[in-house]
């Protein structure tokens, strides 16, 4: 049972998460007294939405271990996970009325993520992991290439051969996607900088990305890890890893652009109505500046992130609304954006499936999504 576990955990810290369930199912049967082996059963099944066995799993977890608090915090968490099952439950007993399809052409093994469509749909830009990236290194402790920006134009209705932006847009380091102008000429990267990771602006001048440079003040020596400039150019919601401001883990924060100063003015949290006590990642906002999707692992997820979307109104932000299901999983949900015509968006998902780690897909709403327009 004990090398069952083990092959199961590889496959959890794999590209294909959901096939640990055959080997801590087996393991469960084989040593039901083996501690943690309950927990690891009800995670697996959670992830493949088997909603009420993770339930009863977890349930079973917390018997055993009869209160006493497990060194390693993840398998402390059973209440969590309940929660999230139940979440599953319920959304996916009325999914919303949306179809969710992987982008052919696009994904490869590695990860792939970050879509930023351009607002005609003939350009798709992302983030990958893939072999090929600029410098061909990897992280030390992941093993994976650094992110690299890439670029598919659709051609006859079929995506071409996704191929990594040039220098200086794409660096050795780490470089990936933010964030797309109307106008497809001003993109917003995420580059390794100073600090743990920094928001950066390139823009497009006859076909060539500039080198990005650093959006002044919004950084720190923290992690900021997504950004979204509204169409008007007068704010900048990011995400960012800033503790003494935070609600806990990574929250979502906006910034006015000062014309004065001609820089971003002090970063504003955007309150506990949108930051839970979890992580909140992938920021977007609609053209009309009034409602963002992003995604957290706080609110109702049914597991991992969420895509969420909540909108300003009177002075304050509505209570976040997931997307439902089938958009989100068990697993994450992240980088969602939509297009001019509220009725398609892109978004990257660990799901069953796909090719293997993040893939990107495309949803096609049946009823549009409200988008408002451009002030």
């Amino acid at each position: 049972a004990e090398v069952l576990v083990k092959i199961g955990l590889c496959h959890l810290n794999g590209a294909q998460r959901h096939e640990s369930l055959t080997y801590f199912r087996k393991a469960a049967e084989l040593a039901p007294d083996m501690p943690r082996v309950h927990f690891l059963l009800g995670f697996a099944l959670q992830l493949n939405g088997e909603w009420d066995a993770a339930i009863t799993a977890f349930e079973e977890h917390k018997k055993r271990s009869l209160g006493i608090p497990d060194p390693e915090p993840m398998y402390n968490r059973a209440d969590r996970y309940i929660a999230e099952c139940r979440n599953g439950r319920s959304l996916s007993a009325s999914p919303v009325p949306a179809e969710v399809a992987l982008v052919p052409g696009i994904n490869s093994a590695h990860a792939d993520y970050g879509p930023l469509p351009t607002a005609d749909g003939s350009t798709l830009y992302f983030t990958s992991r893939r072999a090929g990236t600029t410098g061909g290194k990897r992280n030390k402790v992941t093993n994976e290439y650094f992110e690299d920006i890439y670029a598919s134009t659709l051609d006859r209705d079929k995506w071409t051969t996704p191929a990594p932006l040039p220098e200086p847009l794409n660096s050795k380091g780490n470089d990936a996607t933010l964030g797309l102008s109307a106008d497809g000429s001003t993109m917003l990267v995420f580059r390794d900088g100073p600090g743990m990771g920094d928001i950066h602006r390139s823009t497009q001048v006859n076909g060539v990305w500039g080198a990005p440079e650093p959006l002044e003040g919004l950084n720190t020596k923290l992690q900021e890890s997504s950004a979204w400039t509204t169409a008007d150019g007068q704010w900048t919601y990011f995400v960012s890893d800033r503790g003494e401001e935070g609600l806990g883990g990574q929250d979502i924060f906006r910034s006015r652009w000062i014309a004065e100063t001609n820089s971003w003015g002090p970063a504003e949290n955007l309150g506990p109505d949108v930051n839970s006590s979890y992580d909140e990642e992938g920021v977007f906002v609609t053209p009309d500046g009034n409602t963002i999707y992003f995604s957290s692992k706080g609110h109702t997820t049914m597991g991992g992130y969420d895509i969420f979307r909540s909108t300003f109104t009177d002075g304050r932000w509505s209570r976040p609304e997931n997307l439902g299901w089938p958009i989100n999983s068990a697993d994450d949900d992240l980088f969602f954006v939509l297009m001019p015509d509220g009725s398609t968006g892109y978004f990257c998902s660990v799901r069953p499936g796909g090719l293997g780690m993040d893939d990107i897909y495309r949803v096609e709403f049946t009823a549009p999504q409200h988008l408002g327009q451009a002030r």
